[in-house]
């Protein structure tokens, strides 16, 4: 087959990139031609797997308002690819920087979308998009009026093109009821992310060291985590926090948790290759997801059960489907105290933490990359008939 696969951004840069370059790595060794759309959004100084670059929106606030509206440029050059390339199907991921051009540059061909996480047509989920979505006055001014453009002018452009997809894929349960307001039911399936095999369970090399990969921005509970280990180092004084990953907070959190960097308690390692991450989550004895926004099927949790290392993970999204009490333990989302005591009930206990990355290994295969892309070539024929 002939599949066009269609990314906001062009390299690794999280969860929805590493799934186009997996689908996109082993389709091909499967024998599909595959190639890959993304916007140039970021891209300066990272390695580029995208066969395709479009220009993201900029310019003045007025053409970025219109330009999220209708993306002129990338309609033209997205109907060019599909013209050119014939795909017998087009598979779209985050399309956001797209804007809804995108939607018609594709039309007349059999199309999938895989929700990855909140997009600007979820509406139970659009205040997610907003930057003070986690405030705890509400939303900004500014956000207010942001997300009235979102829901009345905004989705309604995506909705009416959204008609035309043939399947939506939801890798988790929650997203598939959260955008069922949006899409229906009827042509949307879960489809649990896979992961290559690139680690196996090991045994735990000490008890006391925190692991924490993804984004540094607000939704991400690095804030709230940063926080709670101040309380976990007064009860383990030999207690590690690793933040792997790099962000628009970065410069903020390391200012403001200087004196545990310097006592070497908490270190900030900034991004890392995949290669450099397996081997952090290998050193690990617990990985942490503090999420205050709905995480969808994050990587970094496949990769935690691949290694088997026991999870501590916020209870809101997805997180619940990969996370229980077979290994580790969930908390309420930005609740600093709760996430200290979990912690803390861990750290220093070595044959409980064993126990709980067992039940973490053990809920590995089920994430297999050949099972996930056997499953997705079986989506795709079906679309396609």
């Amino acid at each position: 087959m002939r599949i066009l696969q269609i990314v906001n951004i062009g390299y690794e840069a999280g969860g929805a990139e590493k799934s186009v370059r997996l689908i996109t790595d082993g389709l091909t060794a499967r024998g599909h031609r595959v190639e890959v759309v993304a916007t140039d959004l970021m891209a300066d100084g990272h390695e580029i797997f995208a066969d395709h670059l479009v220009p993201s929106i900029s310019g003045s606030a007025p053409r970025r308002f219109a330009g999220y509206l209708w993306h002129q440029r990338a309609y033209r050059q997205v109907r060019d690819i599909v013209e050119s390339f014939r795909p017998d199907c087009v598979h779209l991921h985050t399309h956001g920087e797209f804007s809804p051009a995108v939607l018609s540059a594709t039309a007349g061909r059999p199309r999938l979308l895989t929700v990855h996480g909140p997009e600007d047509w979820t509406l139970n989920l659009l205040r997610w998009n907003l930057a003070s979505a986690t405030a705890r006055g509400g939303l900004s001014a500014a956000d207010r009026a942001r997300y009235a453009y979102l829901r009345f002018v905004q989705r309604p452009a995506y909705r009416a093109r959204l008609r035309g997809v043939d399947r939506i894929l939801t890798p988790s349960r929650f997203f598939a009821e959260s955008v069922a307001a949006d899409v229906g039911t009827s042509r949307t399936h879960v489809l649990p992310n896979g992961i290559a095999r690139t680690a196996m369970a090991t045994p735990l090399r000490d008890a006391g060291h925190v692991l924490y990969v993804g984004r540094l921005e607000q939704v991400k509970g690095v804030d709230v985590l940063l926080d709670a280990f101040r309380q976990v180092v007064a009860a383990h004084p030999g207690a590690r926090l690793t933040v792997v990953g790099d962000g628009a907070d970065r410069a903020r959190l390391e200012a403001e948790h200087a004196e545990p960097r310097a006592a070497g308690q908490v270190t900030f390692t900034g991004w890392l290759t995949a290669e450099q991450v397996a081997e952090r989550v290998a050193s690990s004895s617990v990985v942490v997801l503090p999420s205050l926004w709905p995480e969808n099927f994050p990587t970094v949790a496949l990769e935690a059960l691949q290694a088997g290392r026991p999870m501590v993970a916020s209870r809101v999204g997805g997180l619940p489907e990969l996370v229980g009490d077979d290994n580790g333990v969930l908390v309420t989302p930005g609740d600093r105290d709760e996430l200290a005591r979990a912690l803390n009930g861990l750290l220093g206990r070595p044959e409980l933490l064993a126990r709980l990355g067992a039940g973490s290994a053990a809920r590995a295969g089920r994430y297999d990359v050949a099972t996930f892309l056997d499953l997705l070539e079986h989506h795709y024929e079906e679309v396609s008939a």
